[in-house]
């Protein structure tokens, strides 16, 4: 059988999304049937003790945090022995490894397998982006005593837990081989079935394919251009017979970015390019120029009759998509520096809708948009960054004062002498809280709320965090989450605006208790909501609550006003969060429209009269807000920048917020 020739294979790409979860549930599916399977991957993990019994295997159940590795398996005594999970070329998401590595024992023989294409465990960076991740969040390993051709292993520095990294190729090999011989063709066809899957989804979904480099392109010009190093104004796609490619004007020169398939045969390690040619603008920069600041960057020797220099973008070997996205981003940016080392070149100043003739109390949502912050207002920003790099660059770019963020991990080295985010006590709730769940719950240190200051317009006091005491110092806020929650009083310098306090929210996903039997499998979000009110009601002393200057904003994890429409949906206890925070005077303000972008049709859940607009991708619903002291509301604006191109780099789009 072909590898990319079975059934199983066939049916999969044609009829589903996620191939990495049929690809695991196909392989549970012949591991509880098959007992040569099993045997087969319990010699595959074994260590100097031995194969690791296997004596079933099931899909893994999650954890207190929505974590899910793909398979669990278990000794006759129904112990846990290992996990596995599946990539193809996905990234690894914010709870691999560091979450799973929870899951085996440390006190026995266990593993955490991760199963990837053989180019990711071979050239690529993934078993040192593993490690990596285990090591920042405390979990150190011994050098890899198993490092051969696509398998790598090491051992944990404590316990008897092991990393492992392997290809799907190999360990089907291997269940294959043992399925022959212990004549077993049941087992041995199923396998095959998975062996053309794996294969089919590999050579399908592999970064330098020819349609996933044509996403790659769209993506990486889209955010050339946010970044403000590009322009695309007037300029398309081309292609023909022999190339495919996006045409940019980049740091002011007319530019090409593609594919050229004559160039692609002799050159198959350099799919990709970026060409300069000769442009009848007179604001372009000459093909001479151009040639003279690239040197030596520039390839010689190539005939290309739609550019006079051209430039290899290199695609990371084993990358996966993000990495190789980011990786052609940080090229195109670089070449852009050298070409026009005062830029960006492009400040695109886009406006949100004009205001509409809706009464007052909405119309006051309908901000100025990026780029217009007028002299002695100060303009806040609230952005879920996703622990990504690109967001704190674009964050310096907008010319703001203040960022509340969330999911914020630690700001690239590029940008660290802009910005200020304060002292570590203020965010990490490790210094107050025992360092007890600092094994246990690792995800927790790598995605804080935090408050970062923008600019020297402003005077920013941050509160540091410590545990719920009955009175708290003038510096100091006391917190009943871990990760939900940051606050600083924030002072304008350039006009009579009296300070006041900000909060960064961050609702986190909470699991019920494991008595319960729950279903849900992220938890639900008004519990961490809930917390925040009341660590928020600390600055609250006052019966009036135009007494109190406070702006609290960012991701609740819940839709404002949705309509239960099935018994099982948590619509009410979600609004049980927004009565609370006007039960305590702070006013919502959204965003609401126009202030904002509304998604077409309504989302699933909404009245047709909604006035959400979408925060969240790849939802269309809201899940970014912002409240504010009543009186003190009056004088703050809110519109979210989510339009198609002032979104921004995160899964979420920023909210931007002008005190005036």
């Amino acid at each position: 059988m072909a590898d990319n020739d079975s059934l199983l294979g066939f049916i999969a790409q044609r009829h589903t999304i996620g191939l990495e979860d049929v690809a695991t549930d196909a392989l549970c599916f012949i591991l509880s049937r098959s007992p040569s399977a099993r045997q087969a991957l319990s010699d595959f993990l074994k260590d100097d003790c031995g194969p690791l019994p296997i004596a079933k295997a099931q899909s893994w159940m999650p954890d207190a945090f929505g974590a899910i590795p793909d398979l669990a398996c278990y000794d006759e005594n129904d112990n846990l022995v290992a996990l596995i999970e599946s990539k193809f070329w996905a990234a690894l998401t914010h709870n691999q490894p560091v979450t799973y590595w929870q899951g085996p024992p440390k006190d026995r023989p266990a593993v955490l397998l991760f199963l990837a294409p053989d180019y990711r465990v071979n050239e690529g960076s993934l078993w040192n982006e593993l490690v990596d991740r285990l090591r920042d969040a405390g979990h150190e390993l011994d050098p890899a005593a198993d490092r051969k051709e696509s398998l790598i292993a090491a051992r944990a520095k404590c316990g008897q837990r092991r990393l492992m990294l392997t290809s799907w190729k190999l360990l089907l090999d291997r269940m294959a081989q043992r399925s022959k011989e212990d004549c077993d063709p049941q087992a041995h066809f199923e396998i095959a079935e998975l062996q053309g899957l794996a294969a089919s989804a590999i050579a399908g979904d592999k970064p330098q394919r020819d349609e996933n480099l044509k996403r790659l392109i769209a993506d990486a010009v889209k955010r050339v251009r946010e970044s403000g190093w590009a322009n695309t104004d007037g300029l398309t796609v081309g292609q023909g017979f022999d190339y495919y490619g996006r045409y940019l004007t980049l740091a002011g020169a007319s530019a090409w970015l593609g594919i050229c398939y004559k160039t692609l045969e002799q050159m198959p390690d350099k799919p990709l390019w970026l060409s300069f040619y000769r442009s009848k603008s007179a604001a372009s920069v000459s093909v001479e120029e151009i040639r003279d600041r690239l040197g030596d960057l520039a390839e010689p020797g190539l005939e290309w009759y739609w550019g006079e220099v051209s430039v290899p973008i290199d695609l990371p070997a084993g990358a996966d998509r993000d990495a190789t996205l980011n990786a052609i981003v940080a090229q195109l940016e670089d070449i852009a520096k050298l070409i026009d080392p005062s830029g960006p070149t492009y400040r695109e100043k886009r406006r949100l809708p004009a205001k509409t003739d809706l009464p007052l109390d909405r119309s006051r949502h309908a901000a100025v948009g990026v780029g217009d912050k007028v002299e002695g207002m100060t303009r806040v920003v609230c952005w879920n960054i996703a622990r990504r790099h690109q967001p704190w660059r674009e964050l310096v770019a907008m010319d703001a004062d203040v960022a509340l963020l969330q999911e914020a991990g630690n700001p690239p080295a590029d940008v660290v002498d802009d910005i200020d985010t304060g002292p570590m006590e203020h965010w990490d709730s490790h210094v107050w809280n025992s360092d007890w769940y600092k094994d246990r719950w690792p995800r927790l240190f790598d995605r804080w709320p935090k408050i970062v200051k923008l600019s020297d317009r402003v005077e920013v006091e941050w509160f540091k965090q410590i545990s719920t005491i009955s009175e708290a110092a003038a510096d100091e806020i006391a917190v009943s989450g871990i990760g939900t929650i940051a606050a600083a009083r924030v002072t304008p310098l350039e006009s009579d605006t009296e300070p006041f306090i900000a909060v960064s929210m961050y609702a986190r996903w909470i699991m019920p208790h494991v008595s319960t039997g729950s279903k849900f499998k992220v938890g639900t979000s008004d519990g961490s909501a809930h917390r925040i009110i009341s660590d928020l009601s600390a600055f609250i002393g006052d019966f009036d609550p135009s007494s109190h200057r406070i702006l609290a904003a960012g991701d609740l994890n819940m839709v404002y006003g949705s309509i239960p429409d099935d018994p099982q949906e948590l619509t009410t206890r979600d609004g049980t969060v927004f009565d609370r925070f006007k039960t305590l005077g702070m006013e919502f303000m959204g965003p609401q429209y126009p202030g904002g972008r509304q998604a077409h049709p309504t989302p699933h859940g909404l009245p047709p009269d909604t006035q959400n607009v979408p925060t969240f991708y790849p939802t269309s619903h809201q899940l970014d807000y912002v409240f504010a002291s009543r009186g003190f509301h009056e004088s703050i604006a809110v519109c979210a920048l989510n339009s198609v191109d002032d979104w921004g780099s995160s899964d979420h789009c920023r909210l931007q917020i002008d005190v005036a």
